[in-house]
């Protein structure tokens, strides 16, 4: 069965964290995630809770986004800023969103990911999402509570697994969002070595891989493709007088 995690990211009101528990409880989820969280009223969330305060006890907490992230094999980032990039993936709808739910694995795990309460997610945030979820909000006033986020997210969810109940899910060894960040760090180290990434903004290019790789929606049998090929780059370097690989078996290599 597909696990949710609901990640709230830098928090700052305890009162949204609390009523974001007792939603989640409302649709029957339990995972509630808490990235940085920036307040310390502690009363005033289990006050909001109310019969949820074992959601919002247990809740995991991690001081990265990044962390949270890693067992997640689906991201989708909640956000109603518009997309002022044309080369990004447009922005789901609820209806999309449900459609994907649809052909994931049984046993993925998907994050939703919400963004502080005076901000949003920031780019750098979003760009960790593999997807983007627009909830249908007026144009005029777009922006919307954190707890009535969560909830109309959760709905949403929930609405999506009744529909689809008992239909036969795809089976595909997708990645984790821990799993593609290794990849990336990967890229990371060999890309600089062969003086590919400018060393005064390496992110500019491994953004837009990020992005790449986020949208083929790699297996796993893929990803130990592409890792097998940037290890060979590595293994070439190591014989012709660069640094040593990580992996060090390198007379199966030798050229």
């Amino acid at each position: 069965m597909t696990d949710f995690d609901f990640i709230l990211v830098e928090p700052h009101e305890a009162g949204n964290v609390g009523a974001a528990a007792r939603a989640l409880a409302n649709m029957g989820f339990e995972s509630l995630i808490l990235v940085d969280p920036r307040y310390e009223d502690e009363r005033q969330a289990r006050k909001m809770a109310v019969h949820a305060a074992g959601i919002l006890k247990n809740a995991r907490r991690f001081s990265s986004l990044t962390e949270a992230l890693a067992e997640a094999r689906w991201v989708v980032g909640l956000s109603c800023r518009e997309r002022t990039h044309p080369e990004r993936k447009p922005p789901m709808d609820p209806d999309d969103f449900g459609e994907r739910l649809s052909v994931l694995p049984a046993d993925a795990r998907v994050a939703l990911v919400f963004g502080p309460e005076p901000s949003g997610l920031n780019n750098s945030q979003l760009a960790l999402c593999r997807d983007i979820l627009r909830l249908p909000t007026s144009d005029e006033y777009p922006s919307l509570n954190l707890a009535q986020a969560v909830m109309l997210a959760a709905w949403e969810t929930r609405r999506a697994i009744v529909r689809d109940h008992g239909a036969t899910r795809k089976e595909k060894s997708a990645v984790s969002a821990g799993e593609l960040e290794q990849l990336i760090e990967h890229m990371r180290r060999t890309l600089t070595e062969i003086e590919y990434l400018n060393p005064e903004n390496p992110e500019l290019i491994l953004a837009e891989l990020r992005k790449v790789l986020s949208r083929a929606e790699l297996d796993k049998r893929e990803l130990s493709m592409i890792r097998g090929i940037f290890h060979r780059m590595d293994v070439w370097m190591a014989f012709h007088g660069g640094p040593e690989a990580p992996n060090k078996r390198l007379k199966k290599y030798r050229v």
